[in-house]
């Protein structure tokens, strides 16, 4: 007990010397952590209008396309062919273009072919080919151009074609074919397409072909 007694009374001597001698250990406060707070999430760019990829479309592939008013006519998709290439339409056509609704637009002028595919949607054209014409090259006149006045609407065209045969509609394209403007129609029988021929100013129909 002495010994015991002894040491405690050393070691507070120790500490009163060191506390009067300005020896005392230093203690240093280490602040807490902080963690920083997240910085806001910055929200994605959303496209403007001016920027939509043009070879897209809001009219989907199984859109009922007999009573379907697209923003752009396949008159529209003729008018654009024309700002684009100096020529005189000879058909025009409209079909599903990978991901679009899209009418293909064909010009001829004296010594060249002009081809557009123009969006229904946007009317936008969203290719273009321009090719010469055959006849090893010699300059022709452009033949079977239509006019386009009193001729019914596509989806007229698509219905009657439809009643003449039952099936899923695929394709139409419109040309004067032996001085007669006509819609082909063409549908899909699953196993067989059939096209229908309708005219383009009665809407009665022509022939059909399986």
């Amino acid at each position: 007990m002495r010994h015991v007694a002894s040491t405690l009374t050393i070691a507070g001597a120790l500490g009163a010397v060191l506390l009067f001698s300005g020896c005392a250990p230093t203690v240093t406060a280490i602040p807490p952590e902080t963690s920083e707070a997240p910085s806001p999430a910055t929200p994605e760019a959303t496209p403007d209008a001016g920027t939509q990829d043009p070879s897209v479309g809001a009219t989907p592939f199984d859109a009922d396309l007999t009573k379907t008013k697209f923003a752009t006519s396949w008159r529209d998709a003729l008018a654009t062919g024309a700002t684009a290439f100096d020529g005189e339409p000879v058909s025009v056509s409209f079909e599903w273009n990978r991901t679009v609704w899209a009418y293909t637009v064909k010009l001829l002028s004296a010594d060249e072919v002009y081809l557009a595919a123009v969006n229904a949607d946007t009317g936008e054209i969203i290719g273009e080919w321009t090719k010469p014409r055959g006849g090893g090259g010699r300059a022709g006149t452009p033949t079977g151009v239509f006019p386009a006045d009193g001729v019914i609407e596509p989806s007229a065209a698509i219905a009657a074609a439809l009643t003449a045969a039952q099936g899923t509609f695929e394709e139409w394209e419109l040309e004067q074919d032996n001085g007669v403007l006509a819609y082909e129609v063409q549908i899909d029988q699953g196993n067989d397409d059939v096209d229908v021929r309708i005219d383009a100013r009665s809407g009665t129909v022509l022939e059909i072909d399986n």
